[in-house]
Parts: structure tokens; sequence; C-alpha cells
């Protein structure tokens, strides 16, 4: 049964890629306003985190940044067909804007190997469209526990010509080999890990439970550390930004590399904040004896 609804689903999406984009848009724009009335859990989420991670916003400014994000994410599932089944050439059109290239660009001079961190801001899919024309890249990902949807998801990453491993041992070894090569890594830096492959850390002000993984990486390798988003421009293009990251993350106290890497995420998610995944719950663990603030969420 499970199959069947993601067929059903992969069909949907394949559907959507038929539509030009602006309407393909205007229906992700009506997704997310539908979860922002009829709200729903993942309203009620971005709610809460937005309230705690911006504590000097009233109810008004708090609603408006939930809203806005809601409709951010909805246009994210719309844009999937897109980034999945286009021609490449055609989706790599819509970037027209790349700021801090010179980053990369010395990234690559320096041959070190690069860990990019991509937050899920913006259409994070995007990037392996724009990275594809520089540099062969390896992304650490969470197999999906439906086989049809594992497979599927494998395929389209792998039709941009990008390495998979799994995010489990056995893929955190080979980042690690990769890396001593001289090659790259791509890894989400904002999901919550498990207790044993985490500390807790801020994240705009809050105790967030953060992976040790790219501060491990950064510690026993020279990789450049580069921040990295696709975000959507007013004109319904992208613009791809890359930063630098904190160079802290490399310190060998895990809490300390955990802070670090939490701020220069904060650094690229101010920039366009609507744009950030405010849904997720992102403080569901906290250390014995805390509360979790979702009590009331969803």
């Amino acid at each position: 049964m499970k199959s069947l609804v993601v067929y059903i689903g992969i069909g949907i999406i394949y559907l959507i890629a038929l539509l030009p984009l602006p309407i393909a848009r205007a229906l992700g724009k009506l997704i997310g306003l539908l979860l922002w009335y009829t709200n729903s859990g993942t309203a009620r989420v971005a709610k809460t985190n937005i309230r705690h991670c911006f504590a000097d916003y009233s109810d008004e400014q708090v609603n408006q940044l939930a809203k806005a994000s809601l409709v951010a994410l909805g246009k994210t599932y719309a844009e999937m067909g897109m980034s999945w089944a286009w021609p490449i050439p055609k989706v790599h059109k819509l970037i027209t804007q790349v700021e801090g290239l010179e980053y990369l660009e010395q990234a690559i001079k320096d041959d070190n190997g690069i860990v990019l961190i991509a937050p899920h801001l913006g259409n994070w899919e995007i990037l392996n469209h724009f990275f594809r024309t520089y540099l062969y890249m390896t992304v650490m990902y969470k197999p999906a526990k439906i086989p049809a949807l594992d497979k599927f998801i494998f395929k389209t990453r792998k039709r941009v010509d990008v390495g998979l491993v799994p995010a489990d041992k056995k893929g955190v070894l080979n980042l690690f080999r990769l890396l001593s090569k001289k090659e790259v890594v791509a890894v989400l830096p904002d999901q919550e890990p498990g207790l044993k492959s985490g500390v807790f850390a801020p994240f705009f002000g809050q105790t967030a439970l953060t992976g040790k993984l790219i501060g491990e990486l950064a510690h026993r390798t020279p990789a450049y550390l580069l921040c990295c988003y696709a975000k959507r421009l007013e004109d319904s293009t992208y613009g791809v930004v890359l930063k630098p990251a904190s160079e802290d993350i490399r310190n060998e106290d895990p809490v300390v590399a955990a802070t670090a890497l939490n701020k220069s995420i904060e650094d690229c998610i101010l920039d366009c904040p609507e744009q950030y995944q405010w849904g997720y719950k992102r403080f569901r663990r906290q250390p014995e004896g805390k509360s979790t603030i979702y009590k009331k969420a969803a």
C-alpha cells in the first residue's frame, strides 16, 4: 500500500513538471497557504520555532514569517518536478546569480578537498545542478524507509552526476576517505542526529542537538568549509550564495565546533529567513531535565 502511494506521488511530481514553472509555483503557494489556514502541524511548529528563535518578534511578525515560510515550502515541493525531471541545461538556465563564486574558485585552487554545508534554505535541489558545472561531489543522504521511494530519490540525484553515500557508519567512513583524496563532500547540517552522533549547542539562542560529523571532518582534514544555498529571486529565478563557514568548526571541542557550525547556518538563514524550513522540529530533543518547546505545537 505504501509503495502504491509513493508511485502516485511520483506520478504527481512528473505531472507538475509538465506545467510552466510560474504555474507550478502558484500551485506550491496554494499548498503553503493551505498548510497555514488549516493550522496544520507544520504551521504550528513553524510558529513555535520562530517565536523562540526571534524572541523580540511580535505575534504579527511571527505569523508573517511563519506564513511566508510555508508558502516557500510549498513552492519547494512544487519545484521538485522541475529539478528532478527537466532537462539539466534548462534547469541550469534558472540560476541567474552567483554570490561568492570566488570562494568556490579558491577552494578548488587550494586542492585540499571541500566540505559543502547546505542547510534546508531556499531550493537545495538546485545546488546539485549548480555544482555539477564546477566539480563532482558526494552527498550524504538518509535512505527512505520505503524501497520504491528510496529508489526514485537515488535515481533523480544520480541523473545530475552526484555521488551518494548513506547516512550510516559506512557512509561516514566514505566521507573521510574521499576527503583524504582531496575530493568534495556535501552534508546537510540542520537535521537532528541521534543522541550519540550529536551534542547540544545553541541555535538562534535555543538548545539544539547538533551533528558532530561536520566538526569531525573539519578537525581531521584541511578541507575548505563552504556554506551554500540557492534562494528564490523576485524574478522567479535562483541565486546561489556561497559563504566560507567559521574556522572555529575545526575546534577539537565538539560543543565549540557545533556552536560555530550553527552560527554559520544562522548567517545563511538571516539572508532570507522566509525561505528556511521552519516547520521542522529542530529542537525536539533536549538535555535531560529540560522540556521540549513542542508540547503545545503539534
